[in-house]
């Protein structure tokens, strides 16, 4: 593990020539994308005249098996006019009640039918706008970064653009229409070569249907942009988009305090009235250039976080769920090893899980030419244990001549008015060297203000991270990742997340996935293990190892099974307490050889009744544990959803007569009155906190960024017995140019 560092040198010279790699030529010349010849009406009925003068693309069966024959008529149109890029679809059905209309919200998908269209602004190969609609005409958007390197978008961009549907008597319409101003392209000629792909899936089928023919040997290789369709536009020109959306917010709440200690006497409560304003505006300096600029940032309608029980020796990771900081997310992103990352929006507003008053400040997030920038600063208010502090981050990256290759660099920084600060830097690169095969390498460094019981600052290379990782990024065949990382002691990132400090990694894997004919019960197979070890910096003792083989099958119906088998060693070296100091239980200091089970069962998202199941049981330390997890929904239509989640760890320390059983129980409900109001709760409860709570939100929609929100927000027990209860009410109204 000493040699982790060295033993990437190799790479770095062979992947030299992917800095002079050639941009790869497209399988096709660019397809000049119809005009429209009149105006058309959205409104998903698809009769329009000037419909009639655009042929529909040629799509093909992409799932469950690449080339077969389509079990439904798919008749998909995209064309343009001066402002805008349109589709429309007529999705044929011999089974028209059994088409999927599941969802009535915006930006959630619930097991539907969809019509989708992926467009690459900018024709870079690398990054991309997602576009569907469902039957219910419901939208969902998102973006696509480092060519789907990952296989997820990231869906939690919104942006502006229009869609309707109709049920028909032979299956659905629907029509989508995309403004200029939300594409962001750069035209200086009218003339316009953008990538471009569509599909339609059927979801009580698996099955979807695509253009153009793109074989699924990468993960979503469809949504790929180096495999898009280049299509010419002409006569059109970039908008740029001002939108100013001020909001009102009024509340009530109130909070209940611990019982005193050894009084067994409480405080009495504390009520109070919230009220406040403040405006977000909305900028595109160019047509792929936004600059945000918040006052008095409020985030009253967000969902709660999940409940979590820590059963591992690292701090629990909680996503971002803040609308502000999930747009454009995508260009911010420094990952490290693992969940961390040289920045993490959460350390922004939120201490401890509670919100800190964001007073203002601005975002400014796009792309000039071959150049990606980030770059955000906040200011906070004071808080019961911090300062006002700043929050700067500036991110840079740099596409290179070969489209998939980049290089790039990060700062962040934290500064109190108490004199406090914490800065951090990060250097990486992604180099593709040659066919899926892709090197990655990262360096970071932080740097803070000094504590008052330190004798002197630390050391410049304990204060640093690094990682190289090399894999083949594949979904048919063989796919594989080596990726070797170093930890410095004192490396601590302010506005990042780190897990962990002091130690040397390597985390391998490898995997082999078939696609098998059309007819067979079975539609892939796949064939794999996993591996990953920690070692300690300080003494070279190898404080984490596990190796995971595993078998997985992907059935016509689109059910999926897997089963895996672990293997781990852990030397627990300092006190250890599993599940939370007050109801925890303690690992006793020494080295742990287990072995585990487990399988999972996943069901497809068109059924309306449908559960996840997955179990897990063996050794755990010195004792036993099995942990089962179901994840229930109920879809039975468009305006009702129930979804649902329960896990149980149950573990046992027989030797020492310790035990914990954990329970963690969630539940969604969805009312969809139309595709403007809405109502969703939230209730779930930790047995090991004895904690319930309660997150209920009423919405009613009017157009994008103009919305009447009612939230009421309950939380009840816990260990020091107290509770708290809001009741809000806010207004937001965008005013567009």
């Amino acid at each position: 593990m000493k040699c982790s560092l060295r033993m990437a040198a190799p790479a770095l010279a062979a992947a030299a020539l992917a800095l002079c790699a050639p941009r790869p030529a497209r399988a096709a010349a660019p397809m000049r994308l119809p005009r429209l010849a009149g105006p058309v009406v959205v409104d998903g009925a698809v009769d329009d005249a000037a419909w009639r003068a655009v042929a529909p693309v040629p799509v093909v069966a992409y799932e469950p098996v690449f080339g077969g024959a389509p079990s439904q008529i798919t008749e998909i149109r995209v064309a343009h006019d001066d402002e805008h890029l349109y589709l429309a679809a007529r999705l044929r059905d011999t089974e028209p009640a059994e088409v999927r209309a599941n969802s009535l919200y915006r930006d959630e998908y619930a097991g539907d039918d969809t019509v989708g269209l992926i467009v690459d602004p900018f024709n870079d190969d690398t990054t991309a706008l997602w576009f569907y609609t469902m039957p219910t005409g419901a939208r969902v958007d998102g973006t696509v970064s480092s060519d789907m390197a990952s296989g997820e978008p990231d869906w939690s961009w919104n942006g502006r653009w229009d869609a309707a549907a109709q049920r028909t008597r032979d299956g659905w319409s629907a029509e989508m229409r995309i403004p200029f101003s939300t594409l962001g392209f750069q035209s200086e000629t009218g003339r316009v070569t953008m990538g471009l792909s569509v599909y339609r899936w059927l979801a009580r089928q698996s099955e979807r249907h695509t253009w153009p023919p793109v074989p699924p040997r990468w993960p979503r290789a469809y949504a790929k942009p180096s495999r898009l369709r280049d299509v010419v536009l002409t006569g059109v020109a970039s908008r740029r988009a001002l939108t100013i959306t001020p909001y009102a917010l009024v509340g009530y709440s109130v909070e209940s305090p611990a019982a005193a200690r050894g009084a067994g006497r409480r405080a009495p409560d504390q009520e109070a009235a919230a009220y406040s304003a403040g405006v977000d505006v909305k900028y595109g300096i160019t047509s792929n250039l936004t600059l945000d600029v918040t006052v008095n940032t409020d985030f009253a309608q967000v969902e709660a976080d999940d409940e979590q029980i820590n059963l591992t020796r690292y701090p629990l990771f909680f996503p971002e769920k803040r609308q502000f900081f999930l747009e454009r997310a995508g260009i911010f992103e420094f990952p490290l090893a693992g969940d961390g990352r040289l920045f993490h929006s959460r350390r922004i507003g939120l201490a401890d899980g509670k919100p800190v008053a964001i007073l203002g400040g601005a975002r400014l997030a796009g792309r000039v030419g071959r150049w990606e920038i980030g770059a955000l600063s906040l200011q906070t208010a004071e808080g019961d244990a911090l300062p006002s502090e700043n929050f700067g981050v500036l991110r840079l990256r740099r596409q290179l001549d070969d489209p998939l290759s980049s290089v790039g660099g990060m700062l962040t920084s934290r500064v109190g008015l108490d004199g406090r600060y914490n800065t951090a830097y990060g250097v990486d690169g992604t180099l593709h060297v040659v066919g899926d095969e892709f090197l990655t390498l990262r360096w970071a460094q932080s740097a803070r203000s000094r504590r008052p019981d330190e004798a002197e600052p630390a050391r410049w290379l304990d204060s640093g991270r690094a990682l190289a990782a090399w894999e083949r990024r594949r979904a048919e065949g063989l796919s594989y990742r080596a990726e070797l990382g170093w930890a410095g002691a004192d490396f601590d990132p302010g506005v990042g997340f780190e897990p962990y400090q002091g130690y040397r990694s390597a985390d391998l894997s490898a995997k082999h996935e078939w696609l098998l004919d059309a007819g067979a019960p079975v539609s892939a197979a796949r064939l794999g293990a996993e591996g990953r070890a920690y070692q300690r910096s300080r003494d070279d003792a190898l404080e984490s190892a596990q190796v995971s083989p595993f078998v997985g099958l992907t059935f016509a119906s689109g059910d999926e099974i897997e089963v895996v088998s672990r293997h781990r060693r852990e030397e627990v070296w300092d006190r250890l307490v599993l599940g939370g100091e007050i109801e925890g239980i303690e690992v006793p200091v020494g080295r742990y050889d287990f072995h585990r089970a487990g399988a999972a069962l996943y069901m497809p998202d068109g059924r309306r009744l449908r559960c996840d199941v997955s179990v897990e049981a063996g050794g755990f330390y010195d004792g036993y544990s099995f942990s089962a997890t179901l994840s229930p929904a109920w879809s039975p239509s468009a305006h009702l959803g129930l979804g649902g989640e329960y896990r149980f760890d149950a573990i046992r320390f027989p030797d020492r007569g310790a035990s914990l059983d954990a329970h963690i129980a969630r539940l969604r409900l969805k009312l969809g009155f139309n595709i403007h109001a809405s109502l969703s709760a939230f209730l779930q409860y930790s047995s090991v906190t004895e904690r319930t709570s309660i997150n209920v939100r009423l919405r009613h929609h009017v157009r994008e960024g103009t919305d009447l929100w009612l939230v009421y927000d309950e939380r009840l027990g816990g260990a020091a017995a107290a509770h708290e209860r809001a009741l809000l009410l806010k207004y937001t109204h965008a005013i567009a140019r």
